[in-house]
C-alpha cells in the first residue's frame, strides 16, 4: 500500500540535527501510531523531501542508512518500501538509536504529573458512560492480546495501545485545550514510551496500572483515579530512567 503524500511527516531542520536522526524520528512516530506498516510504500523522494523539508541529497542518503539498518527497503524503479519484518523487530531497531536524557524525562514527567492526575479528575467529572467505558474496553481489550497472542513480544501493539489510552482519557475529561496539549506531549513522549516498553515487565505493569485507573473512571471517584493515575506515571517514570542506566 502507498502512503499518501499528506502531513504524516512533519518538517525537520536540517541545519540543527542529523537528519537521519529526524527521519528514523518520524518513521518511528508512524509506525507506533500505526500509520505505517511492512510492505508500504513511501511517498517518492520528491515528495517525501518536501514533506521533512530537507534536501533530497540528505533524504537519499538517510534512506541509504534506513535501508543498511533493516528499516526500509529500496526498489529501484519502484520505490522504497517499510521493510516486511515483525513489527516488534522495527520497535527494538528504533530503541537501539534511542537515548532518553535523564534531565528531559523528569521535565515531561514533572507536567505529565501536573496534567493528567487532573485530566483523570476532570474525565470522572466531564466524562460520558460511554467515553469512560470506552477506557475500561481498551485495556481489557489489550490485556486480551498480551495473554493470548502467541508472539513473544509486543512492543509496537503497546506502545500504539498505550498512546490510545492516555489519549482517550483526556478526550473523556472533555476539555478541548487539554486534548491539543495531549496530543503534542504523546509525541514529545514517543521515546521514552518505547523505551518504558522494552523494561522487562513493565508492559505488565502498565496495563494493571491502567485497570486501576479505568476501574476508578467506571466508579467515578476522583481521588482514587488521581492517585491511580499517579502512582502509575511515577512508576513509569522510575522504571525508563533505570532502564536507560543499564
Amino acid at each position: 500500500m502507498r502512503v499518501e503524500a499528506r502531513a504524516m511527516f512533519q518538517p525537520v531542520n536540517e541545519k540543527s540535527a542529523n537528519v537521519y536522526e529526524k527521519v528514523i524520528a518520524e518513521l518511528k512516530k508512524g509506525i507506533m501510531h500505526g500509520e505505517l506498516k511492512p510492505g508500504d510504500k513511501l511517498p517518492s523522494e520528491r515528495e517525501l523531501a518536501g514533506m521533512l523539508g530537507v534536501s533530497r541529497t540528505s533524504l537519499r542518503e538517510a534512506l541509504r542508512l534506513l535501508e543498511v539498518s533493516g528499516v526500509v527497503t529500496i526498489k529501484h524503479g519502484q520505490g522504497v518500501f517499510i521493510a516486511n519484518n515483525d513489527p516488534d523487530e522495527y520497535m527494538r531497531k528504533f530503541i537501539s538509536h534511542i537515548f532518553v536524557d535523564e534531565k528531559k524525562i523528569e521535565e515531561l514527567f514533572q507536567i505529565r504529573k501536573l496534567i493528567e492526575t487532573e485530566a483523570a479528575v476532570w474525565a470522572c467529572q466531564n466524562g460520558t458512560d460511554e467515553q469512560l467505558k470506552k477506557i475500561y474496553n481498551l485495556v481489557q481489550e489489550t490485556i486480551y492480546i498480551l495473554d493470548n497472542s502467541s508472539k513473544g513480544d509486543f512492543l509496537a501493539v503497546l506502545a500504539k495501545q498505550d498512546g490510545k489510552f492516555h489519549h482517550l482519557l483526556a478526550e473523556a475529561a472533555n476539555n478541548s485545550v487539554l486534548g491539543n496539549i495531549m496530543d503534542n506531549l504523546l509525541d514529545l513522549l514517543a521515546d521514552s514510551r518505547a523505551r518504558a516498553a522494552s523494561v522487562k515487565g513493565r508492559p505488565q505493569k502498565s496495563l494493571q496500572e491502567h485497570l486501576k485507573i479505568a476501574e476508578a473512571l467506571l466508579e467515578r471517584d476522583g481521588e482514587k483515579a488521581r492517585r491511580a493515575m499517579l502512582d502509575h506515571l511515577e512508576a513509569v517514570e522510575r522504571d525508563v530512567i533505570l532502564g536507560q542506566k543499564r
